[in-house]
């Protein structure tokens, strides 16, 4: 009985660093493919306020109007103190930004982004920490993707669009193509 329960824990261990190993080569493979080679400056998210209108995948859960992101940049001291009893998870010298937003379910959520190289880091908590990339679409929109995630996208505009608009911008997204999306709101 007592060797049964030690293959057992063995498996399970090794099962475990599998995972990570393979999530780890996931999140990899989905930078390599998103990245474009153009740093994303989070500066140009700053003091807007963007409106979240197509998830990839969609979201299960219909919203009655379009969730909005406030973002803002984080003081010096704002910075240590979110992340004080977090070891080295972040550079706390690169650009940070705050984005709080109402979640699906009505929940206010703070996430800050960190960095000035292309793939960002997105803090949640000291645990939940994720890789994630900003690409530019145009003066309006930008693509948040999250690496961390299995390539987690949303689309954000700086105003609410027509359902038009916005199915018009996603085709034109040639990195999202052939991947099932949708809004998660109505859109006029």
């Amino acid at each position: 009985m007592h060797t049964r329960s030690l293959v057992v824990l063995a498996l399970v261990v090794l099962f475990t660093e599998a995972q990570g190993l393979w999530d780890a080569k996931r999140e990899e493979k989905c930078i390599n493919y998103y990245q474009t080679g153009k740093n994303f400056d989070l500066n140009q998210l700053n003091d807007h306020q963007w409106h979240a209108v197509y998830f990839w995948p969609p979201i299960q859960r219909q919203r009655e109007t379009c969730g909005l992101y406030n973002f803002r940049s984080m003081s010096d001291d704002e910075v240590d103190n979110a992340t004080e009893n977090c070891e080295d998870v972040i550079d706390e010298s690169e650009t940070a930004i705050q984005a709080t937003y109402r979640n699906s379910t009505g929940k206010l959520v703070n996430v800050m982004y960190f960095g000035d190289q292309e793939v960002k880091t997105m803090m949640r908590s000291c645990d939940k920490v994720y890789k994630y990339l900003f690409v530019r679409i145009n003066d309006d929109y930008v693509t948040g993707i999250n690496c961390s995630k299995g390539g987690r996208g949303i689309l954000l505009a700086k105003y609410l669009p027509t359902y038009k608009e916005v199915q018009g911008v996603v085709e034109g997204i040639w990195f999202m193509r052939g991947r099932e999306g949708g809004p998660d709101c109505p859109l006029r």
